[in-house]
């Protein structure tokens, strides 16, 4: 008899039920989404720490903290902070005419401070690389674009904080700076 997971037990739900909840619910969706790309983004990581690239990797689960913090060799000590985001939804995408020319990566936070709307801007040195994970667009949630946070576009009027929006290149076209297609490729340019 195979065990039950302890959320099934814990709501006195099948993992069936669990999963249909989630899929016909937007905002459950949209968080089980932004969970997919942190693990995703985890085992990438943990790929390049068992090929000697990531000397050791953190991670961290709470509101107001980047996602991971990876210590590279010859890096700073206190190591580097990694965002993770998704990139936006099927519908939404920087074109050309009609024709998709770049996703779109939403680099704000998702609360704002009580009284203080520009707390959801993120200030560059909040993180060092924003992990852009690819899978809504692709369908392989494996796939992400790789930037340095001080390299991407500046808020218009802001210039210490990240624009609200970046454009991100699509995986099947040229990858040009600020962006990498893995962490490794950004790790060896020596941008951090």
């Amino acid at each position: 008899m195979v065990e039950m997971h302890p959320l099934e037990k814990r709501y006195g739900l099948t993992a069936a039920d669990l999963l249909s909840a989630i899929d016909q619910r937007f905002r459950a969706r949209v968080t089980l989404e932004g969970a997919v790309a942190e693990v995703q983004l985890g085992k990438h990581i943990e790929r390049l720490r068992d090929a000697g690239t990531i000397e050791r990797f953190e991670s961290h689960d709470q509101d107001g903290h980047p996602d991971y913090t990876i210590w590279i060799p010859g890096g700073a000590p206190q190591g580097y902070l990694v965002e993770c985001k998704n990139v936006r939804d099927s519908d939404e995408a920087y074109r050309d005419a009609s024709a998709v020319v770049a996703y779109k990566v939403e680099t704000q936070k998702t609360r704002v401070s009580q009284g203080d709307p520009a707390s959801r801007l993120y200030s560059f040195g909040y993180f060092a690389v924003m992990a852009v994970c690819l899978g809504k667009k692709t369908n392989d949630w494996r796939m992400f674009m790789f930037a340095v946070a001080r390299d991407l576009a500046p808020r218009a009027g802001r210039p210490d904080k990240l624009a609200v929006f970046q454009r991100v290149p699509l995986p099947t076209g040229r990858i040009e700076h600020p962006w990498y297609p893995s962490l490794e490729t950004l790790i060896a340019s020596r941008r951090l």
